[in-house]
């Protein structure tokens, strides 16, 4: 039987003419939802463009911004190669991507200005995190707190805490932060601490060992350097404050900013972050 002879010749599929014009609306309404999911898949997840980290896929290269003159954080040496504590970390992000590695030594105060114009695609070098220029860059989660810190004697186990120093005394460096935060905190709390200042940071360790002072009030950096020189010193409680360092890429690289944070939540958990600082801190690695 032909389709003509189908009830008395009307083909049975024959679309009226105002229902051709909707299926044509719902087919080209079809159209724009699939090509919109294809420009969603070529975006990223979210339908977040991010070029930076499309190109270091494609390319196979991370270019990491550092000033290196900064141990043990980052340094060359003679032969030019870079080591230190940062350096590390991105070797180990280029690793974890299947990637090579490439750093750029940049003056400390050009950093922002190189990763604006695309001389390298994350900032990694001690880089303090700066409220102020969170419009301009965005930053990673913190991967080294530099904040202010109270140090003890190794066998003194009576001191755990600044409320710990009732009755005693701190020596902290003449003028630094920790000058200020242990007046400070003794006021706020109502205590009676005596806040010993020097001027120079050998002073203060002096001050410690040789029990004239019960504590020493200073930054996790140069508490992490006397651990790492085997000096009889240990913390005393948790940090302070916090002074975080952090990763900054351009504000237009959300992806790669994901994957960064990834890896450092990761080696937070893991204790790599913790495992690598204080070898980096230690005086005879």
């Amino acid at each position: 039987m032909s389709r003509a002879g189908v009830t008395g010749g009307v083909l049975p599929w024959k679309v009226k003419p105002g229902s051709r014009r909707t299926l044509i609306w719902l087919l080209a309404g079809l159209g724009v939802l699939v090509l919109g999911w294809l420009v969603w898949r070529s975006l990223g997840a979210g339908g977040r463009r991010d070029e930076t980290w499309t190109r270091i896929q494609r390319q196979g290269v991370l270019r990491v911004g550092m000033d290196a003159s900064y141990p043990p954080f980052e340094l060359v040496d003679d032969a030019r190669g870079f080591h230190g504590f940062d350096v590390d970390l991105a070797r180990e992000l280029g690793a974890r991507w299947g990637v090579e590695v490439q750093f750029v030594n940049v003056h400390f105060d050009g950093l922002y200005d190189a990763l604006y114009a695309d001389k390298f695609d994350i900032i990694l070098s001690a880089l303090p995190y700066d409220r102020t220029m969170t419009r301009d860059v965005r930053y990673s989660q913190s991967y080294f707190n530099a904040g202010q810190v109270l140090l003890t004697r190794t066998g003194d186990a009576a001191i755990n805490a600044f409320g710990d120093l009732r009755g005693g005394r701190v020596a902290v460096e003449l003028g630094a932060e920790a000058h200020q935060l242990a007046r400070q905190l003794a006021r706020d709390r109502g205590m009676d601490v005596e806040v010993v200042p020097v001027r120079e940071p050998e002073e203060v360790l002096a001050l410690l060992e040789q029990g004239e002072v019960d504590a020493i009030l200073c930054d996790k950096v140069t508490a992490l350097t006397y651990v790492g020189q085997g000096m009889p010193v240990r913390f005393a409680g948790a940090d302070l404050t916090s002074d975080p360092y952090v990763i900054a890429v351009r504000p237009d690289a959300p992806i790669l900013l994901e994957q960064i944070n990834q890896a450092l939540q990761e080696w937070q958990e893991s204790g790599f972050l913790e495992q690598r600082a204080l070898y980096w801190f230690q005086e005879d690695k």
